[in-house]
């Protein structure tokens, strides 16, 4: 019954009108911005790997890690799959799209973080609460995105590991309840040594398990070459003409390529910009931009790598709207395994327990890295009147409930959780992006800025009142501690050209 009722509940948060309203939102920054995840690709790709974090702050390939790895885990695997089950494959190519136009979002969202984020004594700290307070003045639709946020991630930490245990007892027979110990104890171990150290294991994991995995994936693509001009022919036919491909709905189609889009890349959820938030930058053009590029990483890369395997071994099967199988090439498999039945067509045993080592690379970083998301959260709801030791303790709640959450997902069902973390997330998406639109003077600003700058050769540094931006006084006193040449440069060059 409770199951049923969480259902409904996500089917109203991911009709139609928050998913016109997600793809409007990519389209509009896109367009007004003049599609800067194009036109600007060599920007997105080097402002993640310039800029040092000093003392706890965090780099921007710190967060870059960290916004990766968050991305990719369980939405690249299962998430895909189930894109494929529900809507088929048209779904992967309404993916792509939201990905491509969705980069805009990220860019906008990462931007506001940046810009109206705010300092304790070790720390930066930005998201949506802030931007939605600070740019468009409503605490309560503030904190009540940050208090959702903040039920989404503990929950979502449940389908992360249920979906690692789901593949793990399926490829290895073993209970998962001892699968959930093994994920759960290292993760305590990382979760409760703080926001410094779990960036730095994020570095370090995050391209291994993102270069293996794509490796693979490539693996399963070459022994099925000759299949793949028909597979992409296959994944856009049914795109547009699903009932004449699979008998599914035209709806059904876009609405999974871009629930499930969103839940993989979470550009336009509001949860990167959480991360983007509390690194330490010049501009805040700089981390809008790396989180764009993270975006691509997350979809055009892991997911693709993703769908491919899935569908050149034919390791699937297609749900009508009704829940009758209008492909059934694997009878009594689930979704969250098609990966792994993917990856053994290939090698058989061996692909699957590759699959499973690197879905648990995969989960354990996204869990891993929801404390660090979650810091933001809790010192907007916790911490802002001073009272850091009343912080500090809420977080070491927060960071309990990862942990226990992601145990009791091992012995969950993961329809229910799936469902209940997906309508929350149609709730954050829909308030995060309304409030992004409202604000898009300032991230068009912010952008032009930048550019402005970068074509006087200069290394871009944000001065709020030169955007026409209020609130943001922070940035006088970064800009004048951490870069003083740079801002030297700058009013040496606008002051001439004036």
């Amino acid at each position: 019954m409770l199951s049923e009722l969480i259902s409904k509940i996500d089917g109203i948060m991911w009709g139609t009108p928050l998913v016109i309203i997600c793809l409007t939102a990519g389209m509009f920054f896109s367009l007004i911005m003049k599609f800067p995840q194009i036109r600007l690709i060599k920007d997105l790709i080097t402002t993640s790997f310039k800029g040092t974090g000093k003392g706890e702050k965090l780099s921007p390939f710190e967060t870059l890690s960290i916004a990766v790895g968050g991305r990719v885990g369980t939405g690249n695997i299962t998430g895909t799959a189930s894109a494929i089950f529900f809507g088929g494959p048209g779904a992967v190519f309404w993916m792509w799209i939201m990905c491509l136009i969705g980069t805009a979002s990220s860019f906008a969202e990462s931007v506001l973080a940046q810009i109206w984020k705010e300092r304790d004594s070790s720390e930066f700290y930005g998201g949506p609460p802030f931007y939605i307070l600070k740019g468009l003045k409503i605490k309560p639709l503030a904190t009540l995105w940050a208090s959702v946020a903040l039920f989404f991630t503990i929950i979502f930490s449940g389908v992360q590991s249920s979906s690692f245990v789901a593949v793990a007892s399926y490829t290895t027979n073993i209970d998962p309840v001892i699968w959930g110990l093994i994920f759960t104890v290292p993760l305590a171990i990382l979760v409760l040594g703080g926001a410094k150290r779990i960036a730095k294991a994020s570095s370090i994991i995050v391209p291994f398990m993102s270069i293996a995995y794509v490796l693979a994936s490539l693996i399963v693509v070459v022994m099925n070459i000759s299949q793949v001009p028909a597979v992409f022919g296959m994944i856009f036919r049914s795109a547009f003409t699903p009932g004449a491909v699979f008998g599914g709905a035209f709806g059904t189609v876009i609405s999974w390529g871009v629930k499930r889009g969103i839940f993989s890349n979470e550009a336009g959820l509001g949860t990167a910009p959480l991360v983007a938030g509390r690194a330490e930058t010049s501009h805040p053009a700089k981390i809008g931009l790396s989180q764009s590029f993270s975006v691509y990483i997350d979809t055009l890369v892991i997911c693709t790598a993703t769908a491919l395997a899935i569908l050149l071994s034919g390791c699937y099967n297609v749900s009508g709207v009704s829940g009758e199988l209008l492909v059934q090439n694997m009878p009594g498999v689930e979704y969250s395994q098609f990966a792994a039945v993917a990856f053994d067509s290939i090698i058989p045993k061996w692909g699957s327990l590759f699959l499973t080592f690197v879905l648990f690379l995969f989960n354990f970083t996204t869990i891993s890295s929801y404390p660090v998301y979650l810091g933001s959260n809790k010192h907007f709801l916790f911490g802002r009147d001073g009272n850091e030791k009343r912080a500090a303790n809420a977080m070491k709640l927060v960071n309990i409930s990862i942990i226990v959450m992601a145990f009791l997902g091992s012995i969950v069902s993961i329809d229910t959780l799936w469902n209940l973390a997906s309508a929350l997330s149609g709730l954050m998406s829909f308030i995060n992006i309304i409030c992004c639109i409202l604000l898009y003077k300032p991230v068009v600003a912010t952008l032009k800025d930048y550019e402005k700058q970068k074509k006087k050769g200069i290394d871009p540094v944000f001065v709020p009142e030169n955007c026409g931006i209020e609130n943001a006084e922070l940035w006088d006193t970064i800009v004048e501690e951490e870069y003083k040449e740079e801002l030297a440069a700058y009013k040496k060059t606008f002051s001439y050209n004036s």
